[in-house]
């Protein structure tokens, strides 16, 4: 039977017939995962900040935790972003009497789903410059 787990992720099921709710899962779980991972990776940048904060310049200083706030900012938008995307595509099935998922086109919904996914792709690209400054300026100052 095709439903959502506790987690509200799909366990099958196919989306306009041709994607499923396996391939939408995956996107959203490695999006999941790329926030934390890049959540690590501020922290652990914003401690060596700290620890290095008597010999580095206070300008480093400020732009290394100016630049792990905005990447804290932005893996929340992607959270929530994901979270968004899995309630719309909850909205556009049913379970028929066979226990069998079916679809209801929804313009509106599909419409939604597609700019929250547009939004997690540009939060994900500034998220991706954000860390190549925060590599650049690291290396140049010995933090990590």
């Amino acid at each position: 039977m095709n439903e959502k787990n506790k987690e509200g992720s799909f366990s099958s099921g196919k989306v306009n017939g041709d994607t499923s709710f396996e391939e939408i899962e995956e996107v959203l779980k490695s999006m999941d995962n790329f926030v934390e991972q890049v959540k690590g990776v501020a922290l652990n940048l914003a401690s060596a900040t700290a620890k290095a904060r008597n010999y580095l310049p206070a300008k480093i200083s400020e732009d290394v935790l100016d630049l792990v706030n905005q990447s804290s900012k932005a893996t929340s938008e992607i959270a929530k972003l994901v979270k968004l995307v899995r309630m719309e595509v909850g909205g556009i099935y049913s379970i028929n009497q066979y226990g069998e998922i079916e679809f209801q086109r929804n313009k509106v919904i599909e419409e939604k789903i597609e700019e929250y996914l547009d939004r997690i792709l540009a939060e994900s690209q500034r998220i991706l410059l954000i860390m190549k400054r925060l590599k650049s300026i690291s290396i140049d100052n010995k933090l990590v």
